[in-house]
């Protein structure tokens, strides 16, 4: 049987304590065979101790970690989940803003990496073609491979260390390039987008080939890029700040997304 690490970074604060507790109780209520993989969250610098027992409560272990150098671009920090020093065949690498809907553990592979297409491009073609260039990698032709999506990374083990240090490596000369020249101002507009930035390119280095996940994976809780999955089934949810104020998901209007969203908010 597979072993499975199911885990996450998160900041110690109230949006993301909610974010943890939700991505951890929807997939041991909806997840089937996932509950039974190990847990773990890692929060940054510290954590409450509240939020620790409810998560220990929950059979979720609780890793501390520091944040890489302050100029990184917080959400490199999710590179630490590539860190952890467990017994795992493949590494479930997820954003903390998802709720598990449905069990996936069918769609893991223990010789590839998967990710999901990435719904969000904040550059143009020509200006990938730049990026890659810059570093002196070569773009893939598959145009929904150029930009990688980190939310949600399924990790064969034997991957882990390798990929772990040259995405933090791109992430820093990602970082040290913003602004530079009139391409780099516009890429650090997007700051928020490093660890993805890094992510490509690092996969380029590699030349590792990535199978790409299928859209249920990608399902996001914005009505301004998501009425396409009116129908679809998704496995994960990502809702990002689409909270109400009494910490519950928001709908989005699309019928079969919907059901799923109102089956989470039932258990929160």
């Amino acid at each position: 049987m597979t072993k499975l690490l199911i885990t996450c970074v998160a900041e110690n604060n109230p949006e993301f304590h909610f974010r943890v507790i939700t991505l951890f109780k929807t997939l041991q209520e909806f997840g089937g065979n996932l509950a039974k993989a190990k847990l773990l969250a890692n929060f940054v610098n510290n954590i409450d101790r509240k939020i620790y027992n409810q998560l220990k409560s929950m059979g979720v272990s609780v890793r501390i970690v520091k944040p890489y150098h302050k100029k990184l671009q917080r959400h490199c920090n999710k590179i630490r989940m590539l860190e952890i020093d467990e017994d795992y065949d493949v590494l479930i690498a997820l954003d903390c803003d998802t709720a598990i809907t449905r069990d996936f553990s069918s769609e893991i592979s223990t010789n590839s990496i998967r990710r999901c297409d990435s719904l969000l491009d904040p550059l143009e073609i020509h200006e990938w073609e730049y990026l890659y260039r810059y570093f002196n990698l070569t773009m893939p032709l598959n145009e929904n491979e150029i930009h990688a999506n980190s939310a949600v990374l399924f990790i064969p083990k034997n991957y882990v260390k390798d990929l772990k240090d040259i995405w933090l490596y791109y992430s820093y000369l990602v970082n040290d390039s913003f602004f530079s020249n009139d391409y780099w101002k516009k890429f650090g507009q997007y700051k928020y987008y490093t660890d993805q930035f890094a992510l490509s390119l690092a996969l380029a280095n590699q030349n590792i080939k990535v199978n790409l996940l299928p859209a249920e994976f990608n399902i996001h809780i914005n009505g301004s890029y998501s009425s396409w999955a009116d129908q679809l089934h998704p496995y994960i949810l990502s809702y990002h700040h689409n909270i109400t104020d009494d910490w519950k998901l928001k709908t989005t209007g699309m019928s079969v997304p919907d059901k799923y969203i109102k089956e989470v908010n039932n258990i929160l």
